[in-house]
């Protein structure tokens, strides 16, 4: 494993492609929003209750307050950086021959992602916000040393259904 000032000198070298971005797209959520999820869960643990599922109750009672508690925390910024040895995520090294592929989704002005997946399954999906940067300058650079995922052509369910729901 390579040193610690070692690998600080390589993430410092990582600046082919440098940006700032939010860690997640940050959402208004009003007064109503809590009042319509809140009636939702309430429905949820309701029937949970009436048919005896009283795991499915608090899997819903706790994600309602994990929600509520996290609801209104503002996004962080996020440096970004894209080099010859890999791709650097808030301070932490991706190396190319520890990804598996990447997709760029560019549907502007909504949609602006570039999607890293890890080789290591036990790794989350990186979802970076391109903001203003090129992405097609960006794809044939990082084509160089990972393969490109054709078959997304559109962002990931999850992402969608969190957008339309505010989470």
């Amino acid at each position: 494993m390579p040193s610690s000032e070692y690998q600080q000198q390589l993430i410092a070298s990582q600046d082919m492609f440098v940006w700032e971005a939010q860690s997640w797209e940050g959402v208004e959520r009003g007064a109503q929003w809590y009042l319509w999820m809140g009636l939702v869960a309430f429905g949820f643990v309701a029937y949970a209750v009436y048919s005896a599922n009283y795991l499915f109750a608090f899997i819903i009672l706790l994600f309602a307050i994990i929600v509520a508690l996290n609801g209104n925390e503002a996004p962080k910024p996020v440096l970004i950086q894209i080099g010859y040895n890999g791709v650097v995520y808030d301070g932490t090294l991706y190396a190319f021959s520890d990804l598996s592929d990447f997709a760029i989704i560019y549907q502007p002005p909504d949609t602006k992602v570039l999607y890293i997946q890890p080789s290591n399954v036990l790794r989350p999906r990186l979802r970076i916000s391109l903001a203003e940067q090129n992405p097609i300058e960006i794809r044939n650079h990082l084509k160089r040393y990972v393969d490109e995922d054709l078959d997304l052509r559109d962002e990931h369910l999850s992402d969608i259904i969190g957008r339309l729901l505010k989470l």
